[in-house]
C-alpha cells in the first residue's frame, strides 16, 4: 500500500495545527482580527485532521472503510473550502481563506490519489 495518503494527511494536520497557532498568535496581537467563527473552524479542522490521520493509517493497512471515509472527507472538504474561499460575504478574513485554500489543495491531491485504480486494487474486499 502506498504511503502517499498518510503523508498528505500528515501535511494537512501540520497545516491545521499551524492555523490554530496562527490564530492564537494573531489574537495575542490583535484580538478583533480573530473572531469566534475563526476559532471554531480552526479547532474543528484540527480535530478532523486527527481523525483523518487515523483513517490514513488504517488505509495503509488496507481497510476499505478508512478508504471510504477519507474519500468522503477529501471531496466534501475540498468543496467546503472552495465555497468558504469564494463566498464574497464570508465571515472569515482573507489570511484565513488563503490558508484554507492551501489545505483544499492538499485535499484535492488526496482525492486524486484515492481515486487511482491501483490504490483501490490493494484494498481488502468488502464482506
Amino acid at each position: 500500500m502506498t504511503s502517499t495518503p498518510l503523508r498528505l494527511m500528515q501535511l494537512f494536520t501540520a497545516l491545521s495545527a499551524a492555523l490554530l497557532t496562527a490564530c492564537a498568535l494573531l489574537y495575542a496581537v490583535d484580538p478583533p482580527a480573530v473572531n469566534g467563527v475563526v476559532w471554531i473552524r480552526a479547532a474543528g479542522i484540527l480535530a478532523l485532521s486527527f481523525l483523518s490521520l487515523r483513517w490514513a493509517a488504517q488505509l495503509r493497512r488496507g481497510h476499505r472503510g478508512a478508504y471510504r471515509r477519507l474519500l468522503w472527507v477529501s471531496i466534501a472538504g475540498s468543496l467546503g473550502i472552495a465555497a468558504l474561499a469564494l463566498l464574497p460575504d464570508s465571515p472569515f478574513p482573507l489570511w484565513f481563506r488563503l490558508e484554507q485554500s492551501a489545505q483544499g489543495l492538499v485535499l484535492l491531491a488526496l482525492a486524486a490519489t484515492l481515486l487511482r485504480p491501483s490504490l483501490r486494487a490493494t484494498l481488502e474486499p468488502t464482506r
